[in-house]
């Protein structure tokens, strides 16, 4: 199992445990509450939301909690973000991390990877990485192929992916051709699919898809594995287009 822990520059909230004796009953299960739901969302809620999870009347009543929580220490609030609330154990102590399975290999040159589950292994990640977005809901595949690596994706790096086919043009996805799994840079067109490579290497070509093709999830970060063991995470590219291509695969 590899582990990825991102360093956080702050320290320790060492008055942390103390702030939480001084809760009230009513703080502490708000607080609680509030915590829960932010290991189960890997997200910040909103007002709006821990209004209705709460059943309070009014968004006072939230914003006088959580005013509460910040005075001792166990919250900080960005105050023009819409999800802006920072659990301080969160900010100050060890990452917390996720077990995300590793369930295929995808193919970054041509269509020759076959789409197999293989739940046997997993990557153990800081759930910042996830960007939001729910743990149940993300996989990991390894890359094979050198046709994105403009992109920042190389051979044998794992790929975090959130399985979805809400995606958008420029946005990098796997896909699934047939049984065959890759990773490209997605494009509509003319009332097409094009899946770009993301490379300078003329061999590499766009494939127009056709029937038996599904888009499988939108890749949200990567991580590449170092020759002594350590984990980086990898830069993504700069979604801007680049020039058009000319010669075409067609599935």
């Amino acid at each position: 199992m590899y582990i990825l822990y991102i360093n956080d520059k702050k320290k320790y909230n060492i008055h942390m445990k103390q702030s939480n004796k001084k809760l009230t009953e009513k703080q502490k299960r708000f607080y609680d509450s509030l915590k829960d739901l932010m290991d189960k969302k890997g997200e910040s809620p909103t007002v709006a939301e821990l209004v209705s999870l709460m059943k309070f009347s009014s968004p006072r009543a939230v914003t006088q909690y959580l005013e509460a929580l910040e005075r001792k220490g166990l919250i900080e609030r960005s105050r023009y973000e819409r999800r802006g609330i920072r659990l301080t154990d969160y900010l100050n102590s060890e990452p917390q991390t996720v077990n995300i399975p590793v369930i295929a290999s995808a193919g970054c040159d041509n269509v020759n990877i076959f789409a197999e589950r293989n739940l046997g292994d997993f990557i153990c990640v800081a759930t910042e990485l996830l960007q939001g977005v729910n743990k149940d809901n993300v996989v990991c595949v390894k890359a094979v192929g050198d046709s994105m690596v403009d992109a920042g994706i190389q051979e044998g790096d794992y790929v975090l992916a959130e399985v979805t086919e809400n995606v958008k043009k420029n946005d990098l996805v796997v896909a699934i051709i047939d049984s065959f799994a890759v990773i490209k840079k997605i494009e509509f067109a003319n009332n097409a699919i094009i899946l770009n490579p993301v490379s300078s290497d003329p061999q590499y070509k766009p494939i127009i898809v056709g029937k038996n093709f599904r888009i499988f999830g939108k890749v949200i970060d990567v991580i590449r594995v170092q020759p002594k063991g350590e984990l980086e995470i990898v830069p993504l590219y700069d979604p801007t287009p680049s020039g058009s291509q000319a010669n075409y695969e067609f599935i």
